[in-house]
C-alpha cells in the first residue's frame, strides 16, 4: 500500500502530520538546516543541555499573518503549547539530537523556550493571535480530532 493511502486512512491527524514533515522538509531544502546547542529548564525543575540540528522557526514565519503573537506547537498526542513569537524567532524545529539519542523528533527547542513549552512528536505549528492578558497556558486535548475541524485544513506556518 503506498504512502499516501496510508495516510488518508489514518485520519485527519495522520494526514496533518504527514503534510507538516513533508513542509518541514521543503523548508530544509528551502533555508538550509542549522545546529543549535542550548540549555532549558525542564517541566520538572531541572536543566536539560544538548545539541539539535533542524530547521529555523524564523525561516518558517514568512506566511504567518502579520498579527500573530504566537506559534501554537501541537504534538501527536494533542498536547498544545504556544510560544510567543520573541521566543520562537531563536528556536528551531529540531530534526535530529547530535549529542545523545531522542525518540521525541521533531522537537521544537530553543534557549528562550520554557521547558513544558518545548514541545517533542510535533506535528503543527499554527500561527495565534492572542489579545494581550489573555491565557496562554499549555493545554492537553484528550482526543485531537475532537476540535471540531480536520487538522489538516488548519491554516499553519507548517503543514
Amino acid at each position: 500500500m503506498s504512502e499516501s493511502r496510508l495516510v488518508r486512512r489514518a485520519g485527519p491527524e495522520a494526514r496533518a502530520a504527514a503534510a507538516f514533515y513533508r513542509s518541514l522538509n521543503d523548508a530544509a531544502e528551502r533555508h538550509g538546516i542549522v545546529t543549535l546547542a542550548c540549555t532549558y529548564r525542564c517541566a520538572s525543575g531541572g536543566r536539560r543541555s544538548g545539541e539539535w540540528r533542524g530547521v529555523p522557526v524564523a525561516d518558517l514565519l514568512a506566511d504567518a499573518p502579520p498579527e500573530t503573537t504566537h506559534l501554537r506547537a501541537v504534538s501527536a498526542d494533542g498536547y498544545r503549547a504556544p510560544v510567543a513569537i520573541p521566543d520562537a524567532l531563536t528556536a528551531i524545529v529540531a530534526t535530529e539530537r547530535l549529542d545523545e539519542a531522542s525518540d521525541g523528533l521533531p522537537r521544537l527547542i530553543g534557549e528562550s523556550i520554557p521547558g513544558p513549552r518545548t514541545v517533542q512528536n510535533l506535528v503543527r505549528l499554527e500561527p495565534v493571535a492572542f489579545p494581550p492578558g489573555s491565557d496562554t497556558d499549555p493545554e492537553w486535548i484528550d482526543d485531537p480530532d475532537a476540535v471540531g475541524h480536520d487538522p489538516a485544513d488548519t491554516p499553519g506556518v507548517l503543514g
